[in-house]
């Protein structure tokens, strides 16, 4: 973390008069008096230690520190200006290609789609949906996300949340059917959520009954959804017990649509990731959601921790 720092306008004000070499033109470009520019500088100076000009009855002149200084200052302003204009550049009608998967636009992208456009008013975002593998050389796309291991050739990834999975119903169905354990799934039917296949994860409800110890049900039995999206619509509509992604069922979860009846809880070895390409991170427009994104994220994992910690208290009956 960076130290102490002086008032900024402090340091305006001394940056303008050792450019403009004047007190009274420093005063012009800032909109002050010549009083106000000399006040800041003689607070600077006294909070610094160090004497920055050396006044004579004709002139100012800059001390040999308050040149170094002068220096380092118009540095730091200029890299200021910079800054403010890519993120000027970031709103002036970009055109932005963001590849995600069905399911992670619907449950987790659209509800704060919101937030993007009132951030982002000049970009023109356009979400084109599938499962396809990410390859910024050939397809027209300007940043991707997809749930896996990282590791995508000419990418750059950042990590944004984890998944787990656990039995997710409706509170009616629950209730209807007296969900009190893991041996009731064999009265009910199973929901099977197989989109992660495509990421060589087959984690299912075979896995979950044997983390269980339910042997009688049976685990290939049910409605198989390709999508994750759509199995927490069925469990919601009171179709069956889903094994759902948590982090695509916390507003479900929150909202009392859905519940877990019971444990235990299987945290995956994945993650979701947002991928740009390495030649491309650093465009002002690309840098700017790429930031976006970290920060809606970051403000996402206490509300999807809270609903794993919630689930995995849950005790196995």
């Amino acid at each position: 973390m960076p130290g102490s720092l002086p008032p900024l306008t402090a340091l305006r004000a001394f940056e303008a008069a050792a450019r403009l070499s004047s007190f009274t033109k420093a005063a012009r470009e800032l909109h002050v008096t010549p009083a106000a520019v000399s006040h800041q500088i003689r607070g600077l100076e006294k909070y610094l230690g160090v004497t920055l000009f050396r006044r004579t009855t004709r002139r100012m002149e800059l001390t040999e520190q308050g040149r170094l200084a002068a220096e380092q200052f118009r540095e730091g302003f200029e890299r200021l200006a910079r800054g403010v204009s890519q993120l000027r550049a970031a709103d002036a009608g970009a055109a932005l290609t963001l590849s995600v998967t069905t399911a992670f636009a619907t449950r987790w992208l659209v509800p704060r789609l919101g937030r993007f456009m009132r951030r982002f008013p000049g970009i023109d975002l356009k979400v084109r949906a599938g499962t396809q593998p990410i390859d910024f050389d050939q397809d027209d796309i300007d940043l991707a996300v997809r749930i896996g291991r990282g590791g995508v050739a000419g990418a750059t990834a950042t990590a944004l949340f984890g998944e787990s999975v656990a039995p997710l119903a409706s509170p009616a169905f629950i209730r209807q059917h007296g969900m009190r354990r893991a041996a009731d799934l064999a009265r009910v039917p199973l929901l099977h959520d197989d989109s992660m296949r495509r990421v060589g994860r087959t984690t299912g409800w075979a896995d979950w009954l044997g983390a269980a110890r339910a042997r009688a049900v049976d685990a290939a039995a049910g409605i198989h959804f390709d999508d994750g999206h759509l199995v927490l619509q069925a469990a919601s509509a009171g179709r069956g017990v889903a094994l759902g992604r948590l982090a695509y069922a916390v507003d479900d979860l929150e909202a009392r649509r859905l519940r877990v009846p019971f444990g235990p809880l299987l945290e995956l070895d994945l993650k979701y990731y947002l991928f740009v390409a390495e030649a491309r991170a650093s465009e002002p427009a690309i840098a700017a959601v790429r930031a976006w994104f970290i920060h809606e994220a970051a403000s996402f994992v206490p509300r999807l921790q809270a609903v794993v910690r919630a689930a995995a208290a849950r005790p196995d009956r």
